[in-house]
C-alpha cells in the first residue's frame, strides 16, 4: 500500500525527462563515434553536439528536485547523496581498470588510473566520467545554495528576479576564478534548477516569466550557434574566440532547460490516469548506471563497433549490453550501498 501511494504521488513528468535525457546521451555518443553530421550550405553540423544536452537536462532536474526541499540537513544529505554516486562509480572503475590492465587495447599507466580514482581526470574511452565530479561538486554546494535561494525567495517578485540573476552571475564568476577544473555553466545549470523549484511555488506569473526567458535565450543563442558552425573554432574573429566556449556552454544549458520544460508540458497534456509506467520506473532506477557503462560499449576500444562492422547489428547489441551491464552494476552497488548506509546511520549526526 505504501509503495502504491508513493507511485501515485510520483511526478512522472520528471521521470519522462530523465528517460529521454538518458536516451539523448546514448544516441549522442553513437553519433559522435561515427561523426554523424550534415553539411548544409558549407556548415558542418555535428548532430551529436545537439543531442548531448541530455547532461544539462540531468543537472537541471537534479537541482530542481533538491531545490524543492524546505530544508537540507547537511550531514544527512551527504550520507544519502554521496554513496548514491560513489559506490556505483568505484565498482565500475575497479572493473574497468582490471579490464584495461589485461587488455592489449589500452595502456593508460598508473598516473591516469590514479586520476580516475581521485576524479582528477579521465582516460580514453571513459571521457564521459567528467560528469561524476561535477555532480558531486553540485551536491557539495547544495546545502549552501539551498539556504541562499531560500533567503532570496523571501523577496518581492522584482527584487527576487534581480537578486537571482546577480546570484547566478556571482556563481559563474567565482567558479571561473577559483574552480578552474569545473565548467561553470554546468554548475550554474544545477543552480538554475534549484531556483526554478522556487519560481514554481511563486505562482504562474513567475513561471511564465521563466519560460519566456528560456525561450528568448534559445531564440538568441541557437541561430548564432548554427551560424558559428560555418567557421572552425580557431578561425573565429579574436574578440569572439575567447567567449566561444562560454557562449556554447550556456547555449547547451538553455537548450537543456527548454527540453525539460517542453517534455514536462507535453507529458502533462498527454498523461492518463494509469500509474503503470514500467519504462519510466526502470529508467529512474537504472539511468545513472546506464550513463556509467554505456560509453564502454558505444565509444571505447571495447565498443561493439570495434569488432562488428555492421552498424545495424553492432549498435543494438551495444544497447543490449548496456542495459544488462547497468542492471548488474546497480544490483552489486545496491548490495554494497545498503550495508554502507546501515553503517553510516550508526554514525552520530
Amino acid at each position: 500500500m505504501k509503495i502504491n501511494e508513493t507511485l501515485r504521488n510520483k511526478d512522472y513528468s520528471i521521470s519522462c525527462v530523465r528517460f529521454i535525457a538518458m536516451c539523448f546521451i546514448v544516441v549522442c555518443h553513437m553519433m559522435q563515434r561515427d561523426d554523424f553530421a550534415s553539411d548544409i550550405n558549407g556548415a558542418h553540423i555535428g548532430w551529436a553536439f545537439w543531442f548531448n544536452i541530455g547532461v544539462q537536462m540531468f543537472l537541471f532536474i537534479s537541482g530542481f528536485l533538491y531545490g524543492k526541499k524546505e530544508s537540507i540537513d547537511t550531514v544527512s544529505f551527504f550520507k544519502r547523496a554521496f554513496p548514491k554516486i560513489l559506490v556505483d562509480y568505484y565498482i565500475f572503475i575497479i572493473v574497468m581498470l582490471i579490464a584495461i590492465c589485461i587488455s592489449p587495447s589500452y595502456n593508460i599507466g598508473v598516473g591516469r588510473a590514479f586520476k580516475l580514482l581521485t576524479f582528477s581526470g579521465t582516460v580514453p574511452g571513459l571521457g564521459h566520467l567528467w560528469f561524476v565530479p561535477t555532480i558531486l561538486f553540485c551536491y557539495l554546494l547544495t546545502p549552501i545554495i539551498s539556504e541562499i535561494v531560500k533567503a532570496i525567495d523571501q523577496r518581492s517578485d522584482i527584487r527576487f528576479w534581480i537578486e537571482m540573476v546577480l546570484f547566478l552571475m556571482i556563481v559563474q564568476a567565482i567558479l571561473k576564478l577559483f574552480f578552474k577544473s569545473f565548467t561553470p555553466a554546468w554548475i550554474v545549470c544545477y543552480v538554475i534548477g534549484m531556483i526554478y523549484s522556487r519560481i514554481i511555488r511563486r505562482g504562474p506569473r513567475n513561471r511564465t516569466v521563466f519560460d519566456a526567458i528560456v525561450i528568448i535565450m534559445c531564440l538568441l543563442i541557437v541561430p548564432i550557434q548554427f551560424r558559428i558552425d560555418y567557421w572552425p573554432h580557431g578561425d573565429l574573429p579574436s574578440p569572439f574566440a575567447a567567449l566561444y566556449g562560454t557562449f556554447t556552454n550556456y547555449g547547451h544549458v538553455f537548450l537543456g532547460i527548454a527540453a525539460v520544460l517542453l517534455i514536462r508540458y507535453i507529458y502533462e497534456k498527454m498523461e492518463n490516469e494509469s500509474n503503470n509506467h514500467p519504462i519510466l520506473n526502470w529508467s529512474d532506477k537504472y539511468s545513472y548506471d546506464v550513463y556509467l557503462v554505456h560509453h564502454v560499449f558505444v565509444q571505447s576500444a571495447f565498443g561493439c563497433v570495434e569488432y562488428i562492422t555492421n552498424r545495424f547489428f553492432a549498435l543494438p547489441l551495444a544497447v543490449l549490453l548496456t542495459v544488462v551491464s547497468a542492471i548488474v552494476l546497480y544490483c552489486v552497488s545496491d548490495f554494497v550501498r545498503t550495508r554502507l548506509t546501515t553503517a553510516l546511520r550508526r554514525l552520530p549526526n
